[in-house]
């Protein structure tokens, strides 16, 4: 009970701090739908050592949200992104699913970026996941991570050589 109430009195400071910088004369966000995107791909496993090929397919939104000052310039990106696809070995026909949904803000004041979420989560039937990077990463300068909480396959490995590995099990 007491951690809805806490939510609701944040959802409130919120909203009224939103109605305070709107008064302000602050421009109005922008919102922007692209999608959903199909995609199909290859990605030789040769450089693995392994002798087939990824094939992917698969579907993706974005959904982008831009916030703004008084004078009008840009002061946060919020993008929405989620995909589900299905990576297939060409030779032995293996399938796997991966899937995201993940906030991805940047903060054009601090110059900071905060991904949060299941960024990567790649499921084998019967074995269950296979890849994993969920959570919340913090970067204060390209590829500079200054704050990371839980699994982060991706983050830090090569997710190509990653999916052809799983597929090859």
């Amino acid at each position: 009970m007491s951690i809805h109430r806490s939510g609701t009195s944040f959802v409130g400071a919120v909203a009224v701090a939103l109605a305070f910088v709107a008064g302000a004369g602050a421009t109005p966000p922008t919102h922007e739908d692209i999608g959903p995107i199909p995609y199909d791909f290859e990605v030789s496993c040769a450089p693995y050592g392994l002798p087939f090929s990824n094939l992917v397919s698969g579907e993706e939104t974005l959904r982008i949200d831009t916030f703004y000052d008084a004078a009008g310039a840009a002061t946060k990106v919020v993008i929405h992104d989620s995909f589900r696809e299905t990576d297939r070995n060409s030779v032995s026909g293996k399938t796997l699913t991966a899937s995201a949904n993940r906030v991805d803000m940047s903060d054009l004041i601090l110059g900071t970026r905060t991904v949060a979420g299941r960024s990567f989560l790649m499921t084998s039937s019967g074995a269950g996941v296979v890849i994993h990077d969920t959570g919340r990463n913090v970067f204060d300068a390209p590829f500079h991570v200054s704050f990371s909480a839980g699994p982060h396959d991706v983050l830090y490995g090569d997710v190509d050589e990653l999916a052809c590995n799983a597929l090859a099990g």
